[in-house]
Order: structure tokens, then C-alpha cells, then sequence
């Protein structure tokens, strides 16, 4: 999951298309199957957890950290996954960092009741970088700049 990460927070402050594509090309020739799979589907949103809501997101977060500090923190932020990627308090050895694969087939068969105990250890498991990611991808609020033409041609490339 930290490559996935690290490979959507470039996509992120990427402006230029060609960088864009770069930066995919590189995943793609470094990452294994089925990692390269997934994240193809994520990129070009065909990736979907219909059980994973964002208010199941918020209310980990509210068990976690003050509900008014997290309100306060989503005011000025704007943006869940980012505010609650921040705010998470840092659990040290959190755990066993999962990769993409994990994260997609668990949560594949997951029900919206089991959904929140599969995010919790992976927030504690992950540094900010890779619960933003974590959460964008869960929402399916991915909004990188790539559309699925940029994506699929990078993995043509």
C-alpha cells in the first residue's frame, strides 16, 4: 500500500500530463500483479466498495480523537479522508502495513459491518500518506488529476 500511496501523492502535485505519465509507467513496471491490476481499477474508478461509507470513516475517527477537534480540524480542511489521515493518532509498531492486494480482497467480501474493523488496524498500520490513500480509495473520492485514458495509456507505454 506505501507504493500505491507514495504513486497517488506524486499523481496529486503532478501538474503536467507527461509527469503524470511517468510517474504511472514507473509504478506499472515496478509493481507486481495483481498490485498493477488494482490499481489500474482504482485509477480508472472501476474499483468499488459498496460497503464502505464515509460515516463509517467519521465515526472511527470520533472513537479516536475528540468529536469537536475533528470537526473543527474538518472545517478548516475540507476534505474527510485528508482531515481524519492527519488527525489519527499515531500508534507506535502499529502493525502489519497491508498491500494493495490485501486491502481489495478483504474488503471485497466484507459487509458494512465488518468494514470498520478491517480500517482501523490498517489506519493504525499506516503513516498519513498511506491512510489518505487508504481512505481516498475506500470513498472512491480519488481526485488525482488522472482520467482513465491517462491511466490505461501509461500501462500501454
Amino acid at each position: 500500500m506505501n507504493e500505491f500511496a507514495a504513486l497517488l501523492d506524486a499523481l496529486l502535485f503532478t501538474p503536467s500530463r507527461n509527469g503524470k505519465l511517468r510517474l504511472m509507467r514507473e509504478y506499472f513496471a515496478a509493481a507486481p500483479d495483481p498490485e498493477r491490476g488494482w490499481a489500474l481499477a482504482a485509477l480508472t474508478g472501476e474499483l468499488v466498495f459498496d460497503e464502505a461509507k464515509p460515516s463509517q470513516v467519521r465515526a472511527l475517527a470520533t472513537a479516536r480523537v475528540d468529536p469537536e477537534l475533528l470537526g473543527w480540524s474538518y472545517d478548516f480542511v475540507g476534505d474527510l479522508a485528508e482531515t481524519v489521515s492527519l488527525i489519527w493518532p499515531a500508534q507506535p509498531g502499529g502493525g502489519h502495513v497491508p498491500s494493495l492486494s490485501e486491502i481489495v480482497e478483504q474488503l471485497k467480501g466484507a459487509s458494512r459491518s465488518e468494514v470498520p474493523g478491517l480500517l482501523e488496524p490498517w489506519l493504525d498500520a499506516l503513516d498519513p500518506t498511506g491512510r489518505w490513500a487508504l481512505l481516498k480509495l475506500v470513498t472512491r473520492e480519488l481526485r488525482i488529476g488522472v482520467s482513465a485514458r491517462l491511466a490505461k495509456t501509461a500501462l500501454a507505454e
